[in-house]
């Protein structure tokens, strides 16, 4: 099957997943509002459209406009009826186009659940394309979006009306990537598949707040969930050391060095201006040869990073945002935006004053207060022997020392997230591009335990 493919910055995803299942006549990425030059310039449909979110404007009447031009072409043109599919994660976008489902019989729309589409959607959507005698999806006498065939069903959500509240419900995902059945692994797919979590690692520089970052993204993915880096520390920028594809796109690719810029610039299109790790995890960052002050000081303030994070809750499970404590001075606006806080800490008196002090600096009390009741603290760089008062210094006492009088900006003690056990490895990751989470088991529980325990919120 020939197929043509409105995805948006979504269009080279979308055309792996499809690679096997057709062949695909326009090799750039389209949107809605650019469809009527394609369709102008003579240029081919073939034998189906298959249209995503990410090729819409957010701009209601505008895309119904231009998608009732494309349904009024194919009407037009075309000898026989040219099946155009929407796969959408947008529970309005039937309601919405109620009145052209009803009109135009080959378009169909796909309704899917899940935070992020699997690939098996599409490549089963392509073959309802070629089913003969399937009526839309959408059936407007009852408001209700109906499934085409048992498969389709199995990818879309039921045929029972959608309560309100089921938005807010953790869902199973449409493809069982995971295999374990440790309590863990269980424990993170039934708190996290069907919820988005906007979560900053935060802490006084130098105590492990990159490292976490990237291993906390790394656990994500590796337990099938959707995740995405904002690497918001544009002064050292250490996501380069952790990425080296990414560290040699930017030194190619003047644009991909603008990363983070481009992405709070326009947040919709991340799938072009942010880098994919693999799969279903992304980053965006600075490379070290950006230097335009003039775009960071349009860019990079709390307007655009609330807007950037409004957008990507709505497409990734987990939003982790490599933030330092004194970074909070200019962006704490966007602290409400936040749901949770990881706060690094080592288990060494030093560190945990140091932390204390930076809160008390960069916070005013209302909002030392409202970090203190969202935060979770990691202990980094947990060293087992270290004491305090002649005991161990253990992840409890790092709270208690906090929570104890010492700061007028912890007034109640916070729950840990989890523990960083102290290894040589670490330096290592640098090296070898190897997430010490991938290094052993200790590593992978610490993760997995520290990942569903920010992913619960605070």
């Amino acid at each position: 099957m020939k197929l043509l493919i409105v995805s948006g910055g979504f269009h080279r995803i979308v055309t792996q997943y499809l690679s096997k299942k057709a062949a695909i006549i326009y090799p750039e990425a389209l949107e809605m509002r650019n469809l009527s030059d394609y369709l102008e310039g003579g240029n081919p449909l073939g034998d189906g459209v298959l249209i995503t979110d990410e090729a819409f404007t957010q701009k209601p009447s505008l895309d119904q406009e231009e998608l009732t031009k494309l349904l009024e072409w194919i009407e037009a043109n075309s000898a026989s009826a040219i099946p155009v599919v929407l796969i959408t994660r947008d529970f309005m976008k039937p309601f919405e186009l109620g009145m052209l489902t009803q009109r135009f019989d080959y378009l169909k729309i796909i309704l899917s659940d899940t935070v992020r589409i699997p690939g098996e959607v599409y490549q089963r959507s392509v073959e309802q394309m070629g089913m003969k005698g399937t009526g839309p999806i959408h059936n407007d006498s009852n408001l209700e979006s109906k499934m085409i065939s048992e498969n389709t069903r199995e990818l879309g959500r039921s045929v029972k009306k959608r309560s309100f509240f089921d938005r807010f419900r953790s869902k199973p995902g449409a493809t069982a990537e995971l295999t374990a059945t440790d309590r863990l692994t269980k424990d993170i797919a039934n708190i996290s598949r069907g919820i988005s979590r906007v979560v900053a690692i935060t802490g006084h520089r130098g105590n492990g707040l990159t490292s976490t970052t990237v291993n906390l993204a790394h656990e994500a993915s590796k337990r099938g969930l959707s995740s995405i880096i904002i690497d918001m520390d544009a002064e050292y920028r250490s996501m380069n050391m952790y990425f080296s594809q990414f560290h040699e796109q930017t030194n190619k690719d003047e644009q991909m060095s603008a990363s983070l810029i481009r992405t709070l610039a326009r947040p919709q299109d991340y799938m072009t201006t942010a880098f994919n790790i693999k799969d279903h995890f992304w980053l965006t960052s600075l490379g070290y040869s950006f230097n335009d002050r003039k775009l960071m000081d349009q860019f990079y303030n709390s307007e655009k990073l609330v807007g950037l994070i409004s957008v990507l809750r709505t497409k990734f499970n987990l939003v982790l945002l490599d933030m330092p404590l004194d970074l909070f001075r200019s962006f704490q606006e966007t602290m409400i935006h936040i749901d949770v806080f990881g706060l690094c800490i080592p288990n060494n008196l030093h560190a945990v004053l140091s932390t204390a002090r930076n809160v008390e600096v960069v916070l005013d009390r209302e909002k030392a207060s409202y970090f203190n009741a969202k935060s979770k603290v990691i202990v980094t760089k947990y060293n087992d022997r270290s004491r305090f008062q002649g005991s161990l210094f253990s992840p409890e006492k790092v709270n208690g020392i906090l929570a104890s009088g010492i700061s007028d900006s912890f007034q109640y003690e916070m729950k840990t997230a989890g523990i960083v056990p102290h290894s040589d490895s670490f330096d290592a990751q640098i090296e070898t591009d190897i997430p010490v989470t991938n290094t052993g088991a200790e590593f992978e529980k610490a993760f997995g335990q520290m990942l569903l325990r920010l992913m619960e919120g605070a």
